[in-house]
């Protein structure tokens, strides 16, 4: 059977960040362009230092970086790569993400609790 990717390739932000958008004011029309543009979460992060602790600081600064997704987007625009990696890039992200939603399908197909056998295919004695 030959799968095809239902998802898409979206952009790691909610709005993109470099589209200008017009702010309406009663005095002066302007167009904001540039990070300020972006979600809110991804515009402003503020890390506390407890204690002059910096090392945690800075650890739980890269987790939550991490988490949101921006060092991946670091690396992968850190340097210029050619059209045919990219496109190489975009068709392994389509093909892992394929081979994901098939496998959370099977688990939560193995999961389910209403089964009358609770290992199929396995021997139990």
């Amino acid at each position: 059977m030959v799968r095809r990717w239902r998802g898409t390739l979206t952009q790691p932000f909610a709005v993109k960040l470099f589209d200008g958008r017009k702010i309406f004011n009663v005095y002066v029309t302007r167009t904001v362009v540039g990070i300020w543009n972006a979600h809110p979460r991804f515009a402003t992060r503020t890390v506390l230092v407890k204690n002059n602790d910096v090392d945690s600081a800075f650890s739980l600064l890269n987790r939550l970086m991490d988490a949101e997704g921006l060092l991946k987007i670091i690396r992968r625009t850190q340097y210029y790569q050619k059209p045919y990696m990219q496109r190489n890039q975009l068709s392994i992200e389509a093909s892992s993400a394929i081979f994901n939603e098939d496998m959370n399908r099977k688990m939560q197909f193995l999961m389910r609790k209403n089964r009358p056998d609770a290992f199929p295919g396995q021997i139990t004695s």
